[in-house]
């Protein structure tokens, strides 16, 4: 669950739910412990000020982060559709992977290096304020500016060398990855060695915060557990689906795809559509045109369907309320499934539509169909080795 509250270059801004929970937590986590040692003899309410101020600052750093990514992979005429900025930061919704390892470094390298050049901003307003002169960092006394200036500072530097960890998918996972590509040539084979690396950095962490939780630092410690948690699954959430997508980089929409359609013409109605759901015990049919060409339309919803009051079924045509067809995954015979399958995934939908060069619907690919077709093959593979 996100919302979108603008867009910057065609790439949607995104806030999701969990933002609010991290934002509570970094407010009192700042206004409590950061915020009094630098500071002292403050209010409680001057206190929450800075605490709600530095906070802004930061996912403002994050958003500003993810965007060097996603213009970066503009620039390389691969399309991004959102930054989603949530409880652990934020992600860009970049439609595919580059496989070539300088596009994979430079769009990798560009967000540490934008959070270095952000903390290199605010060192250089707070220098320029004061000097900023100091022995030791427990010792420095500032006043409110100075210390959402110096919280910039630190955070900000914190991100980049966070994010410079050669953990995957963190991006010095996949500047690794980058490296390893240039190597080695093989794209396989380096995307595994990062994310067993990425696995390990994450136990590490883990386990670096649950010690660090009986010692003593249990806000330090908690917040290291819950990163190498976040980045475990993430990882291996990856592994899973990439190992998946490698299994069908050679399986054609033809050899898999299911010929035997069943499908709802244009001019029906939503009670005729309704009928047409429970006479084939379906969920979700493709609409094609009334001309008997077969041409794909859009595809409805029999949940969609159901939300219509029944006194307007008969009123209201198919085409009202159906998902257009540049909002499904359509393509053509001689597409390969590596690419489509993760289309599959990062749009929560389930079928693929193979069609000609005339948009004639010629089949239907289920998520079911490739999972099987990759398995097998899976297995085939762990059998001969």
């Amino acid at each position: 669950m996100s919302l979108q509250i603008g867009s910057i270059k065609g790439i949607g801004i995104r806030l999701h739910f969990t933002l609010v929970i991290a934002f509570a937590i970094l407010v009192w986590t700042i206004s409590t412990y950061f915020m009094p040692q630098y500071v002292p003899d403050l209010s409680q309410t001057d206190y929450w000020f800075l605490g709600i101020v530095s906070t802004v600052l930061l996912f403002f750093a994050i958003l500003l982060h993810e965007l060097s990514h996603s213009l970066m992979s503009q620039r390389y005429n691969i399309p991004v559709k959102s930054i989603t900025l949530f409880i652990f930061g934020g992600v860009s919704d970049i439609s595919k992977e580059p496989k070539s390892p300088h596009k994979e470094f430079a769009i990798a390298i560009v967000g540490p290096i934008t959070s270095f050049l952000i903390s290199g901003i605010f060192a250089v307003l707070l220098f320029l304020l004061n000097g900023f002169e100091f022995t030791s960092i427990e010792n420095i006394q500032l006043t409110k500016t100075e210390a959402i200036l110096f919280y910039g500072v630190l955070i900000n530097l914190m991100l980049g060398i966070f994010n410079m960890v050669p953990a995957f998918p963190l991006d010095g996972g996949r500047i690794l990855r980058s490296i390893l590509v240039k190597l080695t040539g093989n794209f396989f084979r380096a995307t595994k060695i990062a994310t067993t690396v990425g696995i390990i950095f994450s136990y590490l962490f883990m386990g670096v915060g649950a010690v660090s939780l009986f010692t003593g630092n249990t806000i330090g410690g908690l917040w290291l557990v819950i990163l190498g948690w976040f980045l475990n699954n993430g990882v291996k959430s990856y592994q899973y689906y990439f190992e998946l997508q490698h299994m069908l980089q050679d399986v054609s929409a033809k050899n898999v795809m299911n010929p035997h359609v069943i499908t709802i013409k244009s001019s029906f109605n939503v009670e005729d559509a309704l009928a047409y759901f429970q006479m084939h015990l379906k969920s979700e049919l493709p609409v094609v045109d009334d001309d008997g060409n077969s041409i794909l339309l859009g595809m409805i919803k029999n949940t969609d369907a159901l939300k219509i009051q029944e006194n307007q079924r008969n009123t209201i045509n198919v085409k009202e309320i159906m998902i257009p067809k540049n909002n499904l995954i359509v393509c053509k015979t001689d597409e390969k499934m590596d690419e489509a399958f993760m289309q599959m995934i990062k749009k929560r939908q389930g079928k693929i539509f193979v069609c000609d060069i005339h948009d004639r619907l010629l089949g239907v690919i289920s998520k079911t169909d490739l999972l099987t077709i990759a398995s097998e093959r899976q297995e085939y593979f762990q059998s001969t080795n």
